[in-house]
């Protein structure tokens, strides 16, 4: 059965002053979604340095997951590359010695990601799948790079389905405000087709 390999990497991590700080914070919320994430196969883990690695039963929650980890670690950037295809190890409790088309295509997506300036890569091997998913996450990385972080927990509310008063009064701004950062950011928009991926991923599994 296919499965979601995730790769993830801290960008430009050398160059932090507080990298220590930010390995500490991000092992902090890779506890918290292991132990609320029903369709992790493999707990997120830390890997090489600042990379990590997670595998995925579902893509239910692997976009979500992704903007939580941008949202909490803002203002530094992360890129993640989903690899769709078979783990033909034996599966482990923490994302790590196990192999793989799944880990190859992730691989291959981190390292065309290494080469560019955008946030996400999706690919499980073939050439022509995904390619409209993967135009649609380019776009989706652009927008973002002149995101602040209240727009970044905005969009991580939305998906959560909290309401706009609920949203205003957790980052203590105006419901105002909240209607204009949901409208400059086209976030219901952001939702729709991150919906419509995840959908287009669970069919190839």
């Amino acid at each position: 059965m296919k499965k979601i390999a995730l790769i993830g990497d801290i960008i430009e991590s050398k160059k932090l002053k507080n990298r220590a700080v930010i390995q500490k914070k991000l092992d902090s919320i890779f506890k918290d979604i292991n132990k609320k994430d029903k369709y992790l196969q493999s707990d997120f883990t830390i890997t090489l340095g600042d990379e990590f690695q997670a595998v995925y039963s579902r893509a239910d929650s692997i976009i979500i997951n992704s903007l939580r980890i941008l949202a909490d670690l803002y203002p530094v950037k992360v890129r993640f590359s989903f690899g769709v295809g078979e783990i033909t190890t034996a599966m482990k409790k923490k994302a790590i010695g196990m192999d793989g088309p799944a880990f190859y295509n992730a691989r291959e997506g981190m390292e065309s990601l290494k080469k560019g300036n955008h946030n996400f890569y999706l690919t499980d091997g073939l050439a022509d799948s995904f390619r409209m998913e993967r135009y649609v996450l380019n776009l989706i990385s652009h927008m973002m790079k002149g995101w602040n972080e209240n727009r970044f927990r905005t969009l991580l509310m939305m998906f959560e389905e909290k309401g706009k008063k609920d949203i205003a009064k957790k980052l203590s701004i105006s419901e105002r405000a909240i209607y204009k950062t949901i409208n400059s950011g086209a976030l219901e928009d952001v939702i729709r087709v991150s919906r419509e991926i995840t959908q287009s991923i669970n069919r190839k599994l």
